[in-house]
């Protein structure tokens, strides 16, 4: 019944496409530079491919990650007692067969941590705020990619560059 309506299975197998997760398990995630692209590379395979199963590779992924601290919450002496860790990973996904651009966009995640006067406590608190982003912005991504690929009649993903759309933060539309 529910299909009737148009929704599908985002992980499930489907007989009219391909699915979702053998496309996935097939993204090269591009190596990213500093420890903060270690772990988000960590992170996106294990994404991926969450049970090391590993297909031929046909696409890559290239990610950039910018990393922002802001303090909030100050008090009358001016000392921050908090602060936020912006985390934006730009993406490209291209197909490695033909070097074609499939989907681009921007993901971004806000973490906060306390700033304490311990200044161990402090660089642990961030480096906890710091894996949190991480996590959450794997997670988009991994999510946008399924969409893309179980996306209406995906049998050659492809998709023509347009303007920003507001609502996701991409730049990328089905054709």
């Amino acid at each position: 019944m529910v299909s009737a309506c148009g929704y599908k299975p985002l992980y499930g197998q489907n007989t009219t496409a391909p699915s979702a997760q053998r496309h996935l398990e097939s993204i090269n995630v591009k190596p990213i530079p500093d420890r903060i692209g270690q772990m988000m590379r960590t992170a996106m395979m294990r994404g991926l491919s969450p049970r090391a199963k590993r297909s031929a590779q046909a696409y890559d992924i290239s990610i950039i990650l910018d990393e922002a601290v802001s303090t909030l919450a100050v008090e009358q002496n001016a000392f921050a007692t908090r602060a936020n860790l912006t985390l934006t990973a730009n993406y490209v996904l291209t197909r490695r067969a033909d070097l074609l651009r499939l989907a681009s966009g921007s993901v971004k995640s806000v973490s906060s941590y306390n700033i304490l006067s311990s200044e161990f406590a402090t660089k642990s608190a961030k480096n906890d705020s710091r894996k949190r982003a991480i996590q959450d912005v794997s997670n988009t991504l991994r999510t946008r990619l399924a969409i893309y690929f179980q996306g209406p009649g995906q049998k050659q993903p492809a998709i023509q560059r347009t303007g920003k759309s507001e609502n996701t933060g991409s730049d990328i539309k089905q054709p």
